[in-house]
């Protein structure tokens, strides 16, 4: 009797186990990104770095604060920088999906000071996944292609299969 309630537990508790990892791979399939950061990491609205669980890398070249009609559509940092969030959103639209899809941003803006950072931030956490930011990079530039462009950004979007 007691060999067979011992076998029965552990029928259940190996179901259980199944059932219990069966769940947890089809949450994670369900999130193609999976965003990774060690103890002590504390830089806001990034992950240190991003895991890609499924699905096809599409590749951002540099947007810039250039409008439809292409010209640049305004003079300070924070409305360029607004502008080409915006571009970047339509590119992400034409591909069929938006800036959940993001795993790495990259800023480059030019003649780069700390006062700038505040701003960025506040810009682009209104764009991105915040509960799962991309991986980024921030980089100050002497010039960019056109002098009176002040940020351009690039990234990688993972689209699904």
């Amino acid at each position: 009797m007691f060999t067979l309630a011992r076998n029965l537990w552990i029928a259940a508790a190996s179901a259980s186990l199944f059932l219990l990892s069966a769940t947890v791979s089809i949450a994670a399939e369900e999130r193609r990104l999976q965003a990774v950061n060690p103890p002590g990491a504390d830089i806001p609205g990034i992950s240190q770095a991003m895991i890609v669980r499924s699905g096809k890398l599409m590749y951002l070249s540099g947007h810039v604060p250039f409008g439809g009609d292409g010209k640049l559509a305004v003079a300070d940092f924070e409305a360029q920088l607004d502008q080409v969030f915006a571009n970047m959103g339509r590119t992400l639209e034409a591909a069929g999906t938006d800036f959940s899809a993001l795993a790495r941003v990259t800023f480059f803006v030019r003649d780069y000071d700390i006062s700038k950072l505040e701003a960025l931030r506040v810009i682009r956490d209104r764009w991105i996944d915040t509960e799962n930011p991309p991986a980024s990079a921030l980089v100050g530039v002497a010039a960019l292609f056109h002098p009176d462009v002040l940020v351009e950004v690039d990234a990688i979007a993972v689209l699904p299969d």
